[in-house]
């Protein structure tokens, strides 16, 4: 049976796979780590630092960590999006396939990747997750279809930000927000961090990041309930805990969000 949104996790660490064959349009989000994604039907209408374009089949599509974007598809008559969300430990595991060992981190900028090749070793990868191949499979897969991607590159970070013309003041606020987006925090202490007024703040974070102050908060605290959901915690206790008010709200941003909601989500994980 065909399901019409999926996510699953394969048994390495580090990466979940999205199958995505409705009209769900994703409106602007982030994620906390590298996300690649394809179309294996149908085109991809995408939005990413103030440009709007199509992905086609053939193309694969990289985003790094952070990054605000927005997708739907070209046309609902047929779609199958494909997306592997890539966190820091899946970068550390590769290493360890190509060299044996861990000793830097791997970088991977955005990016469209023309490559046919790619593209189908990419859709190789995605459907063996989905169908529970044996590790051996997803492992070789996933080193051929990195080999073929020429911006890999050995490095030093991996989780760096890409918010072009951004300022260091910026930065620090997001950051700020990433450690604390379970808190209750206010318009008033982040201008006072970024010195500057609450106008200004919001003009200025709009305009390097994509969306507000707010709308990015929530954001990140959706990722971050996402990841005590993937962890065996009960969705009311991964409200609390991501600093939503109760089950309810996260249940209807998660939903707005993924396309799902948490219990669905959740069992899914499990299956």
């Amino acid at each position: 049976m065909s399901i019409p949104l999926q996510y699953k996790s394969p048994l390495y660490p580090g990466v979940e796979a999205l199958s995505c064959k409705n009209s769900f349009a994703f409106a602007g989000h982030i994620h906390n780590g590298h996300v690649l994604w394809l179309n294996s039907e149908g085109g991809e209408q995408y939005s990413l630092k103030g440009c709007t374009n199509i992905l086609q089949p053939g193309s694969v599509s990289i985003i790094e960590p952070g990054i605000v974007h927005s997708n739907r598809p070209w046309s609902s008559a047929r779609r199958h999006l494909r997306s592997l969300y890539l966190g820091e430990e899946f970068f550390l595991y590769l290493e360890k396939l190509f060299t044996g060992e861990v000793k830097g981190k791997l970088t991977l900028p955005t990016s469209v990747i023309e490559n046919r090749k790619c593209w189908q070793l990419a859709i190789l990868l995605h459907e063996g997750i989905l169908n529970n191949e044996d590790q051996l499979l997803l492992e070789e897969l996933s080193i051929s279809l990195f080999l073929q991607m020429k911006n890999l590159q050995f490095g030093e970070v991996i989780y760096r930000r890409s918010l072009d013309n951004s300022s260091d003041r910026i930065n620090t606020i997001v950051e700020f927000m990433r450690a604390g987006c379970s808190e209750n925090l206010s318009l008033n202490n982040l201008a006072e961090i970024a010195q500057c007024t609450s106008y200004h703040l919001i003009r200025l974070f709009r305009n390097q990041v994509g969306m507000s102050p707010h709308a990015y908060l929530v954001q990140l605290r959706l990722e971050r309930a996402r990841e005590y959901i993937d962890s065996g915690q009960g969705i009311a206790e991964a409200a609390f805990l991501a600093g939503f008010s109760d089950q309810s709200h996260l249940s209807r941003s998660f939903k707005k969000r993924y396309g799902l909601t948490p219990g669905l989500y959740g069992s899914q994980k499990l299956s």
